[in-house]
């Protein structure tokens, strides 16, 4: 009986070697392929920026920029830290 038992566990533990086993062999070959599409990937964005470059807009020289809302209330929060 006992030696039944310990056949049963070994084979149980050599089924779930193989199914360890199977499935970190999967997962690794979904990111290898990952890593491969994201270098693909990589290569069609640099060709379609060279195909179709992005306009970037040109400051105009002489102006001030405006103070927004959000520079205006980091203003006043760096004078009301200051006063402390």
């Amino acid at each position: 009986m006992l030696e039944s038992l310990v056949q049963n566990l070994a084979h149980l533990l050599e089924e779930g070697v193989i199914v360890m086993l199977a499935g970190m062999a999967v997962v690794f070959m979904f990111l290898v392929v990952l890593v491969a599409a994201m270098f693909v990937m990589g290569a069609i964005v640099k060709k379609l920026n060279q195909l179709f470059p992005a306009v970037v807009p040109q400051a105009a020289s002489g102006k001030k920029p405006a103070i927004s809302g959000v520079d205006e209330i980091a203003v006043a929060i760096a004078a009301v830290l200051n006063k402390r």
